[in-house]
């Protein structure tokens, strides 16, 4: 009975030291490094198919995997290291964050990726409101303007085009609205001073028109377009000098700006100018001989001669 108890208790201490060898040096799964994480949008929905790169820059290595159908991921027995992981799905900005994995720890991640924005110029809506007004469809093409602002209103591309259509379909009062927000949205934008100008001034309001096109030459003050618009608004009001002042700005801006030859020959002859009204229609016949005005032109000339003549 004696003899039986030593070997009963030397086994257990020889299979006690096997199993603690057997922790001690065979790894478990509390020594496994884990890297696990989850892809979301801005709106927190999960995302799939994401592809994910981890880049250790240390060894050269390279690790990619996939999100699941839960937008999770993981990755067991990554080497501790600083990784450089990417993260790219279509239609989203791709993005790129250093992860650090530490030896025996599981690391975990949330990542959010934010959706490329759809381009104006990929509308369907859009597209075929640029189609529109170039055929001089306008209704049509403020029909298809009005559908692509509403997907895009943060975008002044539809607005501006909205406005214009309104204003070649004859309609400058409601063409005011969509352009005085592309100036709410981007106020540098002189294309949108010029036409909310030109509204103002088919609508008889001189001056909310003149106050459009003077912010237009503060914006770009080299545009000779805008200081020949402000010429011809002084002109309508009988504000020759002041006209004409502006129609030169636009000439010196722009020699080859044939109109504002024409108008500023007008303002010219309403002066009593008649030498410098004739130089002003010649150098307009210069440029542009084959224009409807041509004939107006040479008509003036002829009877600003006779009246010199007779002086």
């Amino acid at each position: 009975m004696n003899m039986s108890r030593p070997r009963k208790s030397m086994f257990y201490f020889f299979l006690t030291a096997f199993i603690f060898m057997s922790f001690s040096f065979c790894p478990g799964f509390s020594q496994e490094t884990v890297l696990r994480g989850i892809v979301h949008d801005e709106q927190g929905n999960r995302l799939q198919k994401v592809k994910i790169t981890l880049l250790d820059p240390s060894r050269g290595t390279r690790f990619v995997l996939s999100s699941n159908k839960a937008g999770e991921f993981i990755k067991v027995g990554i080497p501790p290291s600083a990784y450089k992981a990417s993260f790219e799905l279509e239609g989203y900005f791709p993005f790129e964050t250093q992860l650090v994995v530490s030896i025996g720890m599981e690391e975990k991640v949330v990542i959010t990726l934010k959706k490329i924005p759809p381009k104006i110029d990929d509308d369907e809506d859009f597209v075929a409101g640029i189609n529109f007004f170039n055929a001089g469809n306008y209704q049509e093409a403020i029909d298809a303007f009005l559908k692509a602002a509403e997907r895009f209103p943060e975008n002044v591309e539809p607005f501006y085009n909205l406005g214009i259509s309104y204003l070649r379909n004859g309609n400058p009062e409601s063409a005011i609205s969509p352009m005085e927000k592309v100036i709410k949205m981007k106020p540098d934008t002189v294309e949108a001073y010029f036409a909310l100008g030109e509204c103002y001034f088919n609508l008889g309001q001189s001056e909310k028109a003149l106050e459009a096109f003077s912010k237009a030459t503060n914006f770009d003050p080299h545009n000779a377009k805008a200081y020949y618009n402000l010429g011809i608004l002084y002109y309508k009001y009988d504000k020759t000098d002041e006209a004409l002042g502006y129609l030169e700005k636009a000439i010196e801006l722009d020699p080859k700006l044939s109109s504002a030859y024409y108008e500023a020959g007008l303002a010219n002859v309403k002066k009593g100018e008649y030498q410098k009204a004739i130089k002003y229609f010649e150098d307009f016949l210069k440029l542009s001989p084959d224009s409807s005005e041509a004939n107006q032109a040479k008509a003036i000339i002829e009877e600003l001669k006779k009246k010199l003549k007779e002086s």
